[in-house]
C-alpha cells in the first residue's frame, strides 16, 4: 500500500525504528519512545482530516503495535477503521470493519480511566457494530461522568428506545431535554416513542414541536411525516416532504415517506418513480433493487428489468 504523504512516510519510518535499535520489547519500545508514538498520532489525525484514509490505517495498526498498552492508540485506529467502513462500497466488508472498529474502541476503553467523550465515542461506534447493549452502558458511563453534558443521555435514550426499554428511554431524554431546551433531538426522541406507544396524536405534537425549536433541520420533517403517516395523513406527509428542495428528498428515509404516501394515496407509478430518482442519485445496488421492486408494483416491468439490470452493473 502506498503512502502518499511525506508526514505519513516519516511517521510510519520513526515507529518501525523502534525496533530497529536494539532487542527491546514492543512494549518497553513503546514505552520509551514516546516522540515516534506522538509523530504517528500526528500523522494519523492529518491523514484522516484529508481524508487519506488507508494511510491513517496503516500507521494506526502499527501504532497499536508498538504500543498496545495505548488507549489513544486504540482510539484513533477505531476512527481509521469507522472512516474506512464508510467508504466499503461492500457491505459485507463494511460490517467486518466496524466490528473491526468496536473492538479497537472496546480496548481503548479498557485501559486507564476513559474519558466521557471517549466512552460516548465508544458507544456510537458499539451500535454501529450491532451491539445495542455495551453501547447503552457506555453511554450510561460516559453520563456519570459528565453529567452536565446533555449528548450522553441523549444517546443512551435513543440507544433504550431502539432495544424497546422505552420507560427508560424517556426519562434519559427528559434528563437531555431539561439540560439542552434548545435542542430538538430530545423532543424527537420522546416523539419516536410516543409513536411507538401508538399515541399518534402526541407523536405529532412532540415532532412539531421539535421542528419548533429548529425549523431548518430536514431530518425532523421526517419525525413529523412519520406521525403524519400513522394517522393516515397522507396528503399532508407530501406537502410536508416535497416542500423539501429536490436535492434534500434524495435521503433513504425521506424516499421512503414519501414512497410510503404515494401508495397509501394508490398511486403506484408515482411511489416507483419516488424510488427511480434517490436510485438514480445515490447510484448504489441497493436503490436500484428498491427500484425495481417499486416498479413491479406499480405494474411496469420494462422499467423493473432496467432496474434490475442497473442494480447488477453496480455490484
Amino acid at each position: 500500500m502506498a503512502i502518499t504523504s511525506a508526514r505519513a512516510l516519516i511517521a510510519l519510518a520513526m515507529l518501525l525504528a523502534v525496533h530497529a535499535c536494539d532487542d527491546r520489547t514492543p512494549e518497553q519500545a513503546a514505552t520509551s519512545d514516546p516522540v515516534a508514538q506522538r509523530q504517528a498520532m500526528i500523522a494519523i489525525e492529518s491523514a484522516l482530516a484529508s481524508s487519506r484514509v488507508d494511510d491513517a490505517l496503516l500507521i494506526a495498526r502499527r501504532l497499536v503495535e508498538v504500543a498496545p498498552e495505548s488507549a489513544s492508540a486504540h482510539e484513533l485506529l477505531g476512527r481509521a477503521l469507522i472512516a474506512r467502513s464508510i467508504g466499503e462500497g461492500d457491505p459485507l466488508k463494511a460490517t467486518a470493519l466496524a466490528q473491526e472498529a468496536w473492538s479497537a474502541y472496546r480496548q481503548a476503553v479498557s485501559i486507564g480511566d476513559p474519558a466521557a467523550g471517549l466512552l460516548n465515542a465508544a458507544g456510537v461506534t458499539a451500535q454501529s457494530a450491532g451491539d445495542p447493549g455495551a453501547a447503552i452502558r457506555l453511554f450510561e458511563r460516559a453520563a456519570e461522568k459528565e453529567p452536565s453534558n446533555p449528548q450522553h443521555p441523549l444517546f443512551a435514550g435513543l440507544a433504550l428506545h431502539r432495544v424497546g426499554r422505552d420507560d427508560e428511554a424517556r426519562r434519559a431524554l427528559d434528563r437531555a431535554a431539561l439540560l439542552a431546551p434548545d435542542s430538538p433531538w430530545p423532543v424527537a426522541g420522546l416523539s419516536s416513542i410516543a409513536l411507538a406507544a401508538g399515541d399518534s396524536e402526541e407523536a405529532l405534537a412532540l415532532a412539531r414541536r421539535a421542528r419548533a425549536i429548529d425549523p431548518t433541520t430536514d431530518e425532523l420533517r421526517v419525525v413529523e411525516a412519520k406521525a403524519l403517516r400513522r394517522l393516515g395523513r397522507s396528503a399532508d406527509v407530501l406537502t410536508l416532504l416535497l416542500a423539501l428542495p429536490e436535492a434534500s428528498r434524495f435521503t433513504d428515509a425521506v424516499t421512503f415517506e414519501i414512497a410510503a404516501a404515494y401508495l397509501a394515496l394508490g398511486d403506484r407509478p408515482a411511489a416507483a418513480r419516488a424510488r427511480a430518482l434517490f436510485a438514480e442519485h445515490t447510484t448504489t445496488a441497493k436503490s436500484a433493487l428498491e427500484a425495481a421492486a417499486a416498479w413491479d408494483e406499480a405494474g411496469d416491468g420494462v422499467q423493473a428489468e432496467s432496474w434490475r439490470r442497473v442494480a447488477a452493473e453496480r455490484r
